[in-house]
């Protein structure tokens, strides 16, 4: 009987030492590969079990879980360092543009013969064309310093009773110009009676200002507003036709720094619609974007073979005012 008793002590003994060396050597090769991720967080590693056993596995699976999720997240903070970088150059290229033109016709100028006959008409064209490059370079600079703002939360807006419908004829008399510049054919269906929305208005305007500099920038042929009144909010709609946008593009186009086709050379800091959007959730609103079915091409006008066109209607959802 003592044998007996002794042999299950040193079976039982023997046992745990077993499972006690396993589970060391099994802790030491987790700490080697914890060592060799911490080396190179840029590969994608995990953890591997070194000894069957339950506790361990599942100490694994949870370290293995964050060890992705903080692969998913590096590689997602590097595409983003990519996309600001690309964005920091076509910025830098939309301003140095107009001051190249702008010192360029400076520099004419401060060349010509001051004798010629012409020489008021041409300096008179050379302001022309230096003031537009100047109000782009402005546009620019408002841009960042609205989206700063924003950004920092530095922007109040404070929500009022505001008359949707005279809002937009007022800016609408007021910057249709451009877009009937860019060969837009405009369409617009306003209320003749109030319609009465919880809004700011310098918020406003700067949120139409981008829409409708959009639409300037990559409408083909068709400017179109609508409103019309839902239960508890109102909607604005902003519709143009365009052959430059594609379906991957729809989800990213109110992604600060996106922009749509930039080798079409439109300018811009994809900006606009970010800050379109920031300012309208700050008056509880909602600025949203979608492809509309597609209609047969606007009156009088033929598509070249291949062409396709499509309507892309932004919809501005404000809160109704009583």
């Amino acid at each position: 009987m003592l044998y007996l008793v002794l042999f299950v002590a040193i079976s039982v003994g023997g046992y745990f030492t077993f499972r006690y060396l396993t589970l060391v050597s099994a802790l030491r090769a987790i700490g080697r590969d914890l060592d060799r991720v911490q080396q190179d967080l840029s590969q994608n590693q995990m953890f591997h079990l070194p000894a069957p056993d339950p506790h361990l596995r599942k100490l694994l699976c949870s370290l293995n879980d964050l060890l992705e999720g903080i692969q998913q997240e590096r590689q997602s903070y590097e595409k983003r360092e990519r996309d600001f970088q690309k964005q920091i150059e076509n910025i830098s290229h939309d301003l140095r543009t107009p001051l190249t033109v702008i010192l360029g016709y400076i520099k004419l100028y401060q060349q010509s013969d001051t004798d010629r006959p012409d020489r008021d008409q041409e300096a008179a064209e050379m302001m022309e064309i230096v003031r537009r490059k100047a109000e782009t370079m402005r546009d620019l600079a408002d841009q960042f310093y609205d989206f700063s703002r924003i950004y920092a939360r530095d922007y109040p807006v404070m929500a009022e009773k505001v008359d949707a419908a005279r809002f937009l004829r007022e800016f609408f008399m007021e910057n249709y110009q451009p877009i009937e510049d860019a060969g837009l054919k405009i369409q617009i269906d306003l209320p003749e009676h109030p319609v009465w929305v919880m809004g700011e208005k310098g918020a406003l305007e700067r949120i139409c200002h981008n829409l409708f500099q959009n639409a300037q920038r990559y409408g083909d042929t068709l400017f179109q507003i609508a409103v019309g009144k839902k239960k508890d909010h109102v909607e604005i709609r902003f519709i143009n036709d365009t052959s430059s946008l594609r379906e991957e593009d729809l989800p990213r186009l109110f992604d600060r720094f996106y922009v749509q086709d930039p080798s079409r050379g439109q300018g811009g800091t994809g900006l606009g619609l970010t800050i379109a959007r920031s300012l309208t959730e700050e008056m509880g609103g909602k600025l949203t974007a979608e492809l509309l079915p597609e209609e047969e091409a606007v009156q009088g006008e033929t598509l070249q073979k291949g062409e396709e066109r499509r309507r892309i209607c932004f919809c501005l959802e404000l809160l109704v005012s009583s």
